[in-house]
């Protein structure tokens, strides 16, 4: 030992010795063996309240507690809830907790600490005993006075099917450090016509009220007003309005789902389409879609107001397949609605069953003048399968313009017909046949541009949009139905060109008959001897130049037509023993039958005043034309 403090290695060696040693035994020395805690809430406070403490006491010591402990509040009272009345003698390694209301004073807020007390027995070293004591603060905030109340209104459902409840939810939250009393909530009278009340809120309490309502036949409107008073004040919040908006369901269901192709080659795929448009006002969440043969194709889908949802899905198939979606579309009305899309059938073939066909469209005109226009479009039809293809309707638009009876591998027609076009744009023709499976198959044509360009030279017009099929005017084979309105211009047609030879003949009877009505009175007016006045005055009443013949009486039947004189015959005769004599006033003559008397010689004229006898006969030839037979056209 002498010789190792003589060595002043063996010096330094010993002193760290030493000082390690000392250094491990300050740690067991320093360490109490009770641990002590506490805490107090609220921490804070307006004015001087009531508040919780917690305190948590533990034995750190390597033995058990031979003393017990004892708990002091802030005032040096025994704390009864710690331990056994007060007092707790605790095993090594455990603990004992406990809890007490406090009511703290102004002057504990104006210092801003509660403190505790701790007392236990400790036993020295010469055996006497030593009261140990251990204090504890728990710091307290001075706030002042802070009246907060908090409202928050819920209503449920959003939207409401008619007959269907709303339910207007309020909950009050007491987020100041004062207590709130005398809180009154009132609706809108859409809503409720009554008000409720809560009687006190303490700092961070929270309560809720309801009010509830039947949707009718127009929307409901939420209207909220809450008041309270927290010790000498009072206060008000108002809430904003709020529609509640009756449930318009505007789902459209018709036609959703949609195949890219009705027919498949076996392996192939094909992709559907599933389309939902929402033109209602409801919002739908968590919709699932799913199929009976795949299952559930898609989740957590959402859908709201005005939205279309579309989703695609791809199928490879090996066999003909139907596809028919269900569709679960949980709403916010609080409704589960479950549909059912219509059926899409996809027929998976074999290859040499696959009807293939291809229509090729030419026009003869690539632009009109004007419209409307004839223009002749050639359809040629080719048929690429590998069997033979039957029926085959070509059309355009609703119209069908020529049906193909049948057409072998390989094989193509040609069909012109000429169109009225009654207006430009965009044509298209089609091809749809029956395959194997009797599925209607449709093929297009190539697109035709057909614009109007007038004949005179004119600026370039602006390229011509797409337009509806326009209305073709054709005529149909004979083996294809034709339209009524064709059928019915066709028999019009058929009735004109008979008529045509009818009006003509009668045409020409009625000119001949004209003609010779002409004739007939040409020839009844020459029959007539008309008289010459000419010749100076005749003083017709002078008996003694016109002697005065004794007229026959009248005879009222017209003679048989042999026995009346002809024209012809008085002509022929030599000579009329019938005189003339003079007529009345009317300055005419009078003419007498022949076989009449005799007129007196004295009343015949003086000599000197008879006509010459060349006069004689052109007098009987009037005498004979004085009355002639009516001709029978006259």
């Amino acid at each position: 030992m002498l010789y190792a403090l003589k060595n002043n290695k063996y010096r330094v060696l010993l002193l760290t010795i030493l000082l390690a040693a000392m250094l491990f035994a300050l740690p067991a020395q320093a360490e109490d063996p009770i641990s002590f805690s506490i805490s107090v809430e609220p921490s804070s406070l307006a004015e001087p309240g009531p508040v919780t403490v917690s305190v948590r006491v533990g034995n750190n010591s390597g033995a058990d507690m031979t003393e017990p402990v004892s708990l002091q509040d802030p005032d040096g009272r025994i704390v009864t809830a710690f331990g056994d009345g007060g007092q707790a003698l605790i095993k090594q390694g455990e603990f004992v907790t406990a809890q007490q209301t406090y009511q703290v004073t102004q002057e504990q807020l104006n210092q801003g600490k509660l403190t505790y007390t701790l007392s236990y027995n400790q036993v020295a070293a010469d055996g006497s005993v030593v009261v140990q004591t251990l204090l504890k603060d728990a710091e307290l905030a001075y706030t002042g006075t802070n009246v907060d109340l908090t409202v928050n209104r819920t209503i449920d459902p959003e939207v409401v099917r008619r007959d269907k409840t709303v339910t207007v939810q309020y909950e009050l939250y007491n987020s100041g450090n004062v207590e709130i009393k005398n809180i009154k909530v009132r609706e809108n009278s859409s809503i409720s016509g009554h008000q409720q009340t809560v009687a006190a809120l303490a700092p961070g309490e929270r309560k809720t009220i309801q009010f509830t309502a039947t949707m009718g036949g127009s929307n409901l409107k939420s209207v909220g007003r809450v008041s309270y008073s927290a010790g000498d004040k009072t206060g008000s919040i108002d809430l904003p309005e709020v529609e509640i908006a009756k449930a318009n369901p505007g789902l459209v269901l018709t036609d959703i789902l949609k195949a890219d192709k009705d027919s498949i080659t076996d392996g192939e795929t094909v992709t559907l389409t599933l389309t939902i448009p929402n033109n209602g006002n409801i919002t739908y969440s968590n919709i699932t879609v799913s199929d009976d043969k795949y299952g559930e194709l898609f989740t957590n889908l959402t859908l709201g107001p005005g939205e279309t949802l579309v989703r695609e899905k791809e199928f490879t198939l090996s066999e003909s397949t139907a596809f028919k979606y269900t569709i679960v579309l949980p709403d916010n009305t609080g409704t589960t609605n479950t549909v059912t899309s219509n059926e899409v059938k996809v027929s998976v073939y074999d290859p040499q069953q696959v009807l293939m066909l291809s229509l090729l469209a030419e026009c003869s005109e690539t632009a009109i003048p004007a419209a409307p226009a004839d223009v002749d479009f050639t359809l040629t039809l080719t048929n690429n399968s590998s069997f033979e293809a039957k029926n085959i309707a070509l059309s355009h638009g609703d119209v069908r313009i020529y049906t193909v009876e049948k057409l072998e591998p390989g094989q193509s027609v040609s069909v012109t017909r000429t169109f009225t076009v009654s207006e430009p744009g965009k044509f298209r023709f089609t091809a749809s046949g029956k395959d194997p499976l009797d599925n209607t198959v449709s093929f297009d044509s190539n697109e035709i541009q057909l614009a109007v360009v007038p004949e005179a030279v004119t600026p370039t017009m602006a390229p011509v949009p797409t337009v509806a099929p326009p209305v073709l005017v054709t005529e149909a084979p004979i083996e294809v139905l034709e339209p009524v309105t064709l059928q019915a211009n066709r028999i019009l047609r058929y009735a004109a060109m008979a008529l045509v030879p009818i009006f003509a003949v009668l045409f020409l009877l009625f000119i001949a008959s004209s003609v010779a009505r002409v004739r007939r009175r040409s020839k009844s007016k020459n029959a007539y001897d008309h008289m010459d006045l000419g010749g100076g005055e005749r003083a017709y009443t002078e008996q003694s130049k016109y002697p005065v013949t004794r007229e026959e009486p009248e005879k009222t039947e017209e003679a048989p037509v042999s026995d009346v004189e002809k024209p012809s015959d008085e002509i022929l005769r030599e000579e009329s023993s019938a005189p003339v004599a003079p007529a009345g006033e009317d300055g005419g003559y009078r003419l007498t039958r022949e076989g009449s008397e005799p007129v007196p010689e004295e009343a015949q004229a003086p000599a000197e005043e008879k006509e010459p006898e060349d006069a004689a006969p052109q007098r009987r030839r009037r005498s004979g034309r004085s009355n002639p037979q009516p001709d029978e056209d006259e």
